[in-house]
């Protein structure tokens, strides 16, 4: 063969190529112009889709929609012609359209066939959408090689302005959905989830414990006001209906100052509007007792509270733990307020204790601690004298609907270790309690990381679903989570609920709790500046949540990651609303109980439910 004779087959094939490709394109262009009615529709989808960032399902979901209009205007086509001549009227209006190609004979013969080009373009308009989307991130589409990048930059930027807007519109966000739902924000994009255009979480989630891990200003108090304010008025809607216990939500806001007060004024604002009838704030407003505890679950968080040290200070430790015992577990009792349990501190009563003859070896133990008494009792006066009246009483947890308790983590460290140390005791006592009426409880954990050195939140969260306790931690870090990598690991692996990440400098060890998923990845040949036909594809491991976005993630932005699978949404602020007011309890007739006297300081641990006014807020409804 010569070399002319091999010049003109290659230029006869591809020629070949080139015509079968100009012949589909004109095949194509003449089914595009016949059917114009569907072309017009399906342009129009693909715009709107391309420019809002929507996924193709939402496409899909609008000509599903639309087929109620169809199926409406079938039967009325029937009722008018029976014999199923109706469907022979979309071909008639085609085909007499083409005789009128004017303006207003378009128009007619466009409004003759929408009930049925609508719905058809937009699926025709879904498809073409899905497929731009798969070639241009398999990268065989796009004309240059970054356009996978900047394809996905373009979308992620109409997604979230998307978002925004669904966010602000009224209404579109409430506290609570139907079923139960708590709804988050709009979703901005969705992967390995099914896309909705509000992100909306069970009730019950929130008791199968959560993590909320975001840096100071990204937004987590909206997002973690929203969840309290969500699942108490599921969780007391259920137990109006008779489906469930009573709520009870225990706020510990670890870092305090004056912006725990800010947020606890407006968390109470939202769960009066949610039907709360009493809201208590420690310790401004109320005090718990410390020593409601049975006597034995009291000896240990007394000897938890004091940092007794290890190594050398082992001798120390196991002495203090004999005192405490020796003074809690007395014959006579548990003491009741903090005075007298630092009075059991002595050894006279000790030895006056335990000294009946019946407790030989306690009283010699009484007897053999008695030189170290002195120094016990000073650190635990000093300790108890940082804690304060608070939780020396009168209340208990079960009096109230929701308990926010303000512990000042960030200007006394130690003091909210220990403070926190017994308010997670009480409520887990008041979860397993047989006493009293069943709750549903939540226990929330903002700004965790103030306490995490000595409040190993793991052993309460792990055995919390068998206590009936949700318990929710929300950390500025992942460090935060706690002191140790193993501690941190235990809490966010459980995390059955959800994790929800927002901006942080450190998102990889949280994002790979969703894992990875597979993506295929094409490389094409170059010749010169433009594309040749070989190339190579092969399959690829990509970051279900990417660690990168997460970073760049806005104010109120989040990811949230459950079960392998990662949904991106913008949270709502949660705002108080007059009509996500309940109806008020039957009264009920109680006896007057005996008058006393009360210290003229001593806070009212119950204040009076605020006005409708007070809810709102001098500007009514925001």
């Amino acid at each position: 063969m010569s070399v002319w004779t091999w010049l003109k087959f290659v230029t006869f094939l591809w020629l070949l190529r080139k015509g079968f490709k100009l012949v589909r394109w004109l095949m194509m262009a003449a089914a595009a112009v016949a059917a114009w009615p569907v072309t017009v529709v399906a342009g129009a989808g693909y715009t709107a889709a391309w420019l809002r960032g929507w996924p193709p399902v939402r496409v899909y979901r609008a000509a599903a929609w639309t087929l109620i209009v169809t199926a409406a205007w079938l039967a009325a086509l029937e009722a008018s012609d029976p014999g199923f001549l109706a469907a022979r009227e979309p071909g008639r209006a085609w085909g007499t359209g083409w005789d009128q190609l004017t303006i207003a004979g378009l128009a007619r013969t466009f409004a003759l066939l929408a009930p049925v080009a609508v719905p058809a373009g937009l699926a025709l308009a879904g498809l073409i959408w899905a497929w731009r989307i798969y070639a241009i991130t398999t990268g065989i589409g796009g004309v240059r090689a970054s356009a996978p990048i900047a394809f996905d930059h373009r979308q992620w930027r109409r997604q979230i302005r998307t978002a925004q807007g669904l966010t602000g519109a009224p209404g579109a966000v409430p506290l609570l959905a139907r079923g139960g739902q708590i709804p988050i924000g709009a979703t901005i994009r969705a992967i390995g989830h099914r896309w909705h255009p509000v992100l909306s979480l069970p009730a019950a989630a929130c008791t199968r414990h959560m993590v909320i891990v975001g840096a100071t200003g990204s937004g987590k108090t909206n997002l973690m006001i929203r969840l309290w304010a969500g699942w108490f008025t599921a969780t007391t809607a259920a137990a109006r209906a008779g489906r469930g216990d009573r709520p009870l939500l225990v706020v510990l806001d670890c870092k305090g100052g004056r912006d725990a007060r800010r947020k606890a004024d407006r968390t109470r604002r939202l769960l009066y509007g949610a039907g709360a009838r009493r809201v208590a704030i420690w310790p401004d407003e109320a005090r718990l007792c410390l020593w409601d505890l049975p006597a034995d679950e009291l000896a240990v968080l007394l000897y938890q509270m004091i940092d007794s040290g290890t190594g050398a200070a082992a001798y120390y430790a196991d002495v203090l733990q004999a005192v405490i015992s020796l003074a809690v577990l007395a014959p006579c009792g548990p003491p009741l307020s903090a005075q007298a349990f630092l009075d059991r501190l002595n050894a006279r009563w000790l030895a006056s204790a335990w000294g009946d003859g019946r407790h030989l070896a306690e009283a010699e133990h009484a007897r053999a601690a008695a030189r170290h008494l002195p120094d016990i009792e000073l650190r635990y006066a000093t300790l108890l004298r940082r804690l304060g009246p608070a939780l020396d009483g009168p209340g208990r947890l079960e009096e109230a609907d929701a308990w926010y308790c303000i512990l000042e983590g960030t200007r006394e460290r130690s003091v909210a270790e220990a403070q926190a140390m017994a308010l997670t005791e009480l409520a887990a006592h008041a979860a397993t309690s047989l006493d009293g009426e069943s709750r549903a409880m939540l226990l929330a954990a903002d700004d965790y990381s103030a306490v995490s050195a000595r409040v190993p939140l793991s052993n309460l969260y792990e055995r919390g679903r068998s206590l009936g306790i949700g318990v929710q931690v929300s950390a500025q870090s992942w460090q935060g989570l706690g002191a140790t990598e193993d501690e941190r690991y235990r809490i966010a692996a459980t995390a059955d609920g959800g994790v929800f990440v927002l901006q942080t400098p450190h998102p990889e060890p949280l994002t790979a709790l969703a894992g990875k998923r597979r993506v295929l990845e094409t490389a094409h040949r170059l010749i010169g500046g433009a594309w040749g036909d070989g190339g190579t594809t092969r399959e690829q491991r990509a970051w279900t949540a990417d660690p990168d976005l997460v970073r760049r993630l806005a104010v109120g932005q989040a990811c949230y990651i459950h079960r392998g699978a990662a949904t991106f949404v913008q949270v709502a602020r949660p705002r108080p609303s007059p009509l996500s007011l309940l109806p008020p309890a039957a009264p009920t007739v109680a006896p007057v109980p005996e008058p006393r006297s009360e210290p003229a300081s001593a806070p009212d641990p119950w204040p009076t439910p605020p006005s409708l006014d007070d809810i709102l807020g001098p500007e009514g409804p925001r």
